[in-house]
């Protein structure tokens, strides 16, 4: 294997991550000038102002949250992935093993991610199922994960994974809906 494969390893781990990063973290100063140079209701502004920040802040730090986990658990392993081989694993000898890490490791970004958009909503809110989807999304992705120790484990692991973020994807796309049309219909009973 190459330095470029190594690369592209690291890069499908976290390169969302990153581009996540650019385009709305970064941008959060520009965000808050930008709400609070709308013409309108001071107060109206820093409500909306607070609320985008929860939102963000729970975010960012859900990002983080994945990001280390994804530099701990994939990026600590792929030195041996700039050698001139790459690697199989017996258990699942049909994909190298460098590429299984990144692609769990960008499943555990989104679950780490998203998870926590939807825990910081949960207890600012009191929502038991909100709560408990966090803790019980985290168990299952970490008990899917054993399957990668059966022979050809890998194969149905990730799959499953993959499931299991896009779940929490939608589960935290439809909270941050219902959460925006809250707000909106506080701000124009204002």
């Amino acid at each position: 294997m190459t330095i470029a494969a190594g690369i592209g390893y690291a890069l499908l781990a976290l390169g969302p991550s990153l581009s996540l990063f650019v385009s709305v973290i970064s941008k959060k100063p520009f965000l808050i000038l930008t709400v609070l140079s709308r013409n309108g209701n001071l107060n109206q502004d820093w409500e909306t102002l607070s609320f985008l920040c929860d939102m963000l802040d729970a975010y960012a730090g859900g990002l983080g949250h994945g990001v280390a986990h994804a530099v701990f658990f994939c990026l600590s392993l792929l030195t041996p992935a700039f050698g001139p081989a790459t690697f199989f694993v017996d258990r699942c000898s049909q994909i190298p093993f460098f590429l299984v890490s990144a692609i769990i490791a960008l499943a555990f970004v989104t679950i780490h991610t998203f998870s926590m958009v939807i825990a910081f909503n949960g207890y600012a809110e009191g929502n038991k199922v909100d709560q408990l989807f966090v803790p019980v999304v985290h168990l299952a992705a970490g008990l899917v994960t054993l399957v990668n120790f059966a022979s050809g484990g890998c194969i149905v692991s990730i799959p499953l994974l993959y499931f299991i973020a896009i779940l929490t994807l939608i589960h935290c796309g439809k909270m941050v809906w219902r959460r925006l049309k809250e707000h909106q219909s506080t701000q124009g009973n204002s």
